[in-house]
């Protein structure tokens, strides 16, 4: 919520959120409809039926018309509130009376066991009264007189979504008002907020949120320093110029000028098509061509663009994070990226002069300092900023599953970087890669679910013998990649991420194979299902490739679904091996701990993410995330609702082993996934147990899916 504060109103992000209940007790009574809406794009918005669970009093629906036949095949909260979550993101609620709204959440979300907190809200109704006047504000009293006032038309009224919407327009209508008063931006009306007292006890005293007095999340641990997290909240595909303009080679100068000006743009890229980009040439090539004597410039004008332009274009990929781009564009001193898809394509383009328009600043970019270190000690100085980082997007209010994928990003980063040096360490002795190959992240960063207690799981794919390798000893060829992973994870122990305890590492034969190799250790995992061949399973399922020839990687990605798929047998022995967890549940029913703590990852991480794995694995699903398989699964309809939960359960459970390890890491202690229970908020605490109740179920919803 910080970085918000100094954001002007009419350019701060808000989603207008509205509920219709049973009735008018935040405490007891319940959600029948969820509506939510962008006030700057309409077309975002949520409009949702929920199943209370409870019959509908007749005088709630003479309000809402909303009876219990409308609801009976709706959704309930659990299958919704992700959407909610999702729909708000990072955004201020406003709603008009939203204290009730956020009071009625907050006890559906303690009474199904749910995690659920905002950063910030305005109410429409406080913000009238600073606007107005508290005289005007109490004669007009409620939404449709406030609309009025501002000449909003009304429709759908007493639906979620239509008051949502009414609400959004008022407060757009609202803002010159607002400004009159000297309320710029959020911190002034947070403050303006904060001295409506009598307001404030009002709301309390109905058993509303005051939201003057809920602002904010706690800052985390001050000992450890803080950094701009912008960069590394936002992808290069949401601020990308895009479409690219490609120009053949032979154009001219002139035309691109043309072009250039023609489109309010700074550069054009130069190829066949968005497959075939060879160069780029920018504002500041055709001034240097121009910098010509009065005679010559004519002849400048028709010369052909291949002759000028800049080879190869320096890419990131639209999933990157911002900080690359950042971090790229400084290393490089160059003022242009070309932006591609997952096939190579170019989809776009980004510019110095678009970074700064959204947000440049100074921020460490972690990503690409990794991907110009020599050494694994250059490497430990990039990775050492994590904690760093993750305390700066935890604690502006970055969702965990975001923080996540961030820190794992960088972890794929550092095994990519740690193949580059060590391939370049075997050539300078005289050895070069005898084969095509991939390195694989294994395990927890292949998901993007990696925290701050990182240890080193990573594979090695090779190509089989061709006729142009015939002559190779085979021997020789194993040597070279053992060798190759040995250095691999000597560069990241130097580095600072461990040697895996387990042995799941390149420079092992199990995990250094070719590709004939790969597919015959699956098939024998699969095959006979012995311990050691499901936690194998388990790890290489969630693989990525980071470095290398990725097309051996993929082929083999399809290859093992494909096998796990017709083997049913062994899907019920992985789905059998998730039943030894059990929560975390003592014999009495407690919560087990060791040492005062709580081992969040064995009871109740490894379970979930497990059930999540084999599930997706069953359908022939190709997702590695959990919150990826979730939705995927949920798609497929053809399994329990309670399915999508799952995921936001592991986000629940990442949060706060995450909060555990920043903590722990400012104290001087090593990370781990024990988490201690005496620093949990009641809230936490029931949704914890919430959890716990429901990984006790997860057999009984393998049952259903796979007996």
């Amino acid at each position: 919520m910080a970085s918000l504060a100094t954001i002007p109103l009419e350019k701060l992000p808000v989603i207008s959120v509205d509920l219709e209940t049973t009735g008018l007790r935040p405490k007891q009574d319940r959600i029948v409809q969820i509506g939510a809406n962008d006030p700057w794009d309409e077309a975002l918005h949520l409009d949702q039926l929920v199943n209370p669970g409870v019959p509908i009093p007749s005088s709630s629906t003479a309000i809402h018309h909303i009876d219990d036949a409308r609801v009976a095949g709706a959704e309930t909260l659990p299958l919704i509130l992700p959407q909610l979550k999702s729909i708000i993101g990072q955004k201020v609620i406003i709603g008009f009376n939203i204290g009730f709204d956020l009071a009625v959440l907050n006890h559906e979300a303690e009474r199904h066991g749910l995690e659920w907190d905002w950063s910030a809200a305005l109410c429409l109704r406080q913000l009238g009264t600073i606007a107005l006047g508290a005289e005007t504000m109490l004669v007009m009293g409620d939404l449709d007189a406030l609309a009025g006032h501002y000449g909003i038309s009304v429709q759908d009224r007493h639906t979620a979504l239509g008051d949502a919407l009414i609400t959004g327009r008022i407060y757009r209508a609202m803002l010159p008002d607002l400004k009159k008063r000297g309320i710029i931006t959020l911190a002034d009306a947070l403050r303006a907020l904060s001295a409506l007292d009598d307001v404030r006890m009002a709301a309390v005293r109905a058993g509303w949120v005051d939201i003057a007095a809920s602002l904010g999340q706690p800052m985390l641990n001050k000992a450890i320093e803080r950094i701009d997290p912008y960069p590394y909240r936002h992808r290069i595909g949401e601020i990308m110029l895009k479409p690219p303009i490609i120009m053949p080679p032979d154009a001219t100068i002139s035309e691109a000028a043309v072009q250039m000006q023609k489109d309010k743009i700074d550069c054009v890229f130069i190829g066949g098509s968005a497959g075939e980009v060879i160069g780029i040439v920018s504002e500041r090539d055709l001034v240097h061509t121009m910098a010509l004597s009065l005679k010559e410039v004519p002849h400048a004008r028709t010369i052909p663009l291949e002759k000028v332009m800049s080879s190869p274009v320096i890419t990131v990929n639209e999933r990157d994070f911002m900080h690359v781009a950042l971090g790229r564009m400084s290393r490089l001193d160059i003022r242009h990226l070309g932006v591609v898809d997952e096939t190579g394509r170019f989809v776009g383009w980004i510019s110095t002069r678009e970074l700064i328009r959204q947000r440049s600043t100074a921020a460490m970019v972690i990503g690409d300092q990794l991907g110009s270190a020599t050494s694994g000690h250059d490497m430990a100085n990039a990775l050492n900023a994590l904690p760093m980082l993750a305390n700066s997007l935890l604690s502006d209010g970055v969702s965990c599953h975001d923080i996540a994928a961030v820190i794992s990003g960088q972890y794929r980063s550092a095994l990519s970087r740690a193949a580059a040096l060590a391939e370049d360490h075997l050539r300078e002795e005289g050895r070069s890669p005898p084969r095509p190959y991939a390195v694989l992240v294994l395990g927890s960063a292949g998901r993007g679910e990696s925290l701050l207690a990182a240890d080193q799981d990573h594979a090695i794919i090779y190509g089989d013998d061709s006729e142009a390798m015939e002559n190779q000893n085979p021997q020789a060829v194993e040597d070279y990649f053992l060798s190759l992973g040995g250095l691999i994870a000597d560069h990241l122990d130097e580095a600072g991420i461990p040697y895996c305890k387990g042995k799941v590492m390149s420079s092992e034969p199990k995990w250094c194979r070719s590709r004939s190799g790969w597919r015959h250790a699956i098939s024998s995992w699969v095959k006979h299902g012995r311990p050691d061949d499901l936690l194998s399973v388990d790890i290489f399922f969630d693989c990525e490739a980071v470095y290398g020839d990725l097309a051996i990687a993929q082929d083999l990605f399809h290859a093992m679904r494909g096998k796990a798929i017709r083997r049913p047998d062994f899907l019920k022995q992985l789905a059998g091996n998730i039943g030894n967890h059990h929560a975390g549940k003592t014999f009495f029913g407690g919560i087990k701990t060791e040492d005062g703590r709580f081992n969040i990852k064995q009871y109740l991480l490894l379970p979930l993410i497990e059930t999540l794995r084999v599930l997706a694995i069953s359908r022939g699903i190709g997702a590695r995330s959990s919150s990826g398989r979730a939705a995927a699964l949920h798609q497929t309809g053809t399994v329990p609702s309670e399915v999508p939960q799952l995921a936001e359960d592991i986000h629940f459970c990442l949060k706060l082993v995450l909060r555990q390890q920043i903590a722990d890491i400012a104290s001087g202690l090593a990370p781990s996934t024990k988490i201690q229970l005496d620093v949990m908020n009641n809230t936490e605490k029931q949704v914890l147990k919430s959890i716990r109740g429901r990984v006790g179920l997860l057999q009984d919803i393998l049952q259903d899916c796979l007996f």
